[in-house]
């Protein structure tokens, strides 16, 4: 029959000490993290600054232009209206001023609005992270 003989206490190794206080894992500290977040805030703020000053830009051109191009087409109306001769080149001209007019303002009121839209739309995926 085998023998069972135990372990010899002095050849068991040491258990490992317990510490007294809860030990926390290196990490940075709040302060780092706050710093981060802040200059990654202040680099978007930057971007979303620069994105409307240069739609401010493209969007005052624009509308330098529009004005450029209804001052021209008034002159035009003017030019039409002292050349006229007769009343019913004269009772022509109201109608076919107001309509140009009204179409160009709608036309010019479009492609405001589709470009705010654009700067908008890549304004809301970069805040989102999206490229």
């Amino acid at each position: 029959m085998l023998a069972y003989s135990a372990p010899r206490c002095d050849s068991l190794p040491e258990p490992p000490e317990m510490p007294t206080e809860p030990q926390d894992a290196p990490a940075a500290s709040p302060l780092d993290a706050v710093l981060r977040a802040q200059a990654e805030g202040f680099g978007l703020m930057a971007w979303v600054g620069a994105a409307m000053l240069d739609h401010a830009a493209r969007t005052a051109s624009e509308m330098a232009a529009f004005a450029r191009d209804e001052a021209r087409r008034d002159v035009e109306a003017l030019g039409r209206l002292a050349r006229a001769r007769n009343p019913e080149q004269l009772a022509d001209l109201p109608a076919s001023y107001l309509g140009a007019k009204i179409a160009a303002c709608t036309d010019e009121a479009g492609r405001l609005a589709r470009m705010t839209a654009e700067t908008c739309e890549v304004t809301r995926r970069r805040m989102a992270g999206e490229r």
